[in-house]
């Protein structure tokens, strides 16, 4: 049931409101799952499947990566990207220990 209600959700979004599928299951998530009405059966499963898919998803951005796109670009933007990436991750980082996060809670922020 719970499944089900994802894939309404995402089907309503993207031919209703013209968003992305996944911005109508990540609501279902919110929703249905323990956040709200918690009528989402095996969380734990649930989280870990979220999990691969995350590390799935970072996996497959990096093999989509044009190495001669790349180096046309030059190390210009290499540098871009990499500051890119680290900046937003220590500002995180910076804000949850300023809030009083532990090490581990600061790094998932970051």
């Amino acid at each position: 049931v719970y499944i089900t209600f994802i894939y309404v959700m995402g089907f309503i979004f993207e031919r209703v409101l013209f968003c992305p599928a996944l911005v109508g299951q990540i609501a279902a998530g919110i929703i249905f799952g323990p956040e709200l009405l918690n009528w989402a059966p095996f969380t734990q499963a649930f989280v870990f499947l979220g999990e691969i898919g995350l590390v799935l998803l970072v996996i497959e951005a990096g093999v989509d990566i044009d190495v001669t796109t790349l180096k046309l670009i030059g190390k210009r933007g290499v540098v871009i990207a990499t500051l890119g990436s680290i900046f937003p991750i220590a500002i995180g980082l910076g804000i949850a220990y300023a809030l009083g996060a532990d090490t581990k809670a600061a790094i998932a922020a970051g």
